[in-house]
């Protein structure tokens, strides 16, 4: 996956179409992200996911202030003890929520509340530099800022027309060009949806998520009952 377009490229095709019209840095800017972050959010995609850094637990600590600031959901979470390359790495259940406790323990289940991670049981065991227990994950990254107009995209090239059509049609809704339509947003069946321009742009988002859309699986939350068991 590369992305060699640019938020230039976008603007220059918009005033294209929409002839005569020059858009300032800052209102393309504007658009530009409007619409970068309705393509980003609209589903996990690959180029979405990052990998956290690996953090250590602290015995008699439950919570942890390693949330990435760009974070946006837990994809997996594992813990080991890493005093050896050739030990096993064990999955912890993600959940949504999960309640302060005092049961202390090896830690077998992860939520995010929002700026920490919660473990629990509360560990046992303090890691220092390596061993007992070292916490890795990945997650799904929010869709950056674009703050220049020579940014270039998270997402392929094979998406740019799909880009440019959404830049198209707030570009011409912004100057009252009647072929603009109106954006609907997401419909009750889960699909974007439009009038006019928008409706192009509608389009290609939906193709977007049918190809790209959840590759890499969404986040699969444990029932909560699951930890009162056994």
């Amino acid at each position: 996956m590369a992305s060699s377009k640019t938020v230039a490229n976008a603007i220059t095709r918009a005033q294209n179409e929409l002839k005569g019209i020059t858009l300032s840095s800052t209102d393309s800017l504007d658009f530009a992200n409007e619409v970068y972050q309705i393509m980003g959010n609209s589903s996990l995609y690959d180029w979405r996911l990052a990998a956290g850094t690996t953090f250590g637990t602290t015995a008699g600590t439950q919570d942890y202030a390693n949330v990435p600031t760009n974070f946006s959901g837990l994809q997996r979470a594992y813990i080991q003890d890493d005093s050896s390359s050739t030990n096993v790495i064990l999955p912890l259940a993600i959940f949504e929520s999960l309640p302060k406790s005092a049961l202390r323990g090896k830690p077998s289940a992860i939520s995010q509340e929002n700026s920490i991670f919660r473990l629990n049981p509360v560990p046992n065991v303090t890691r220092t530099g390596s061993g007992q227990w070292a916490i890795l994950f990945s997650y799904w990254k929010r869709p950056k800022r674009l703050t220049v107009t020579g940014d270039t995209f998270e997402f392929d090239d094979a998406w740019f027309d799909t880009f440019c059509k959404g830049v198209t049609a707030r570009t011409a809704s912004f100057v009252d060009d009647s072929r603009a339509g109106t954006w609907g947003g997401r419909n009750d069946f889960g699909k974007f949806v439009g009038t006019g321009m928008w409706s192009e742009f509608a389009a290609g988002l939906n193709m977007m998520i049918e190809q790209e859309g959840l590759a890499s699986g969404s986040s699969v939350y444990a029932p909560y009952e699951s930890l009162l068991k056994g």
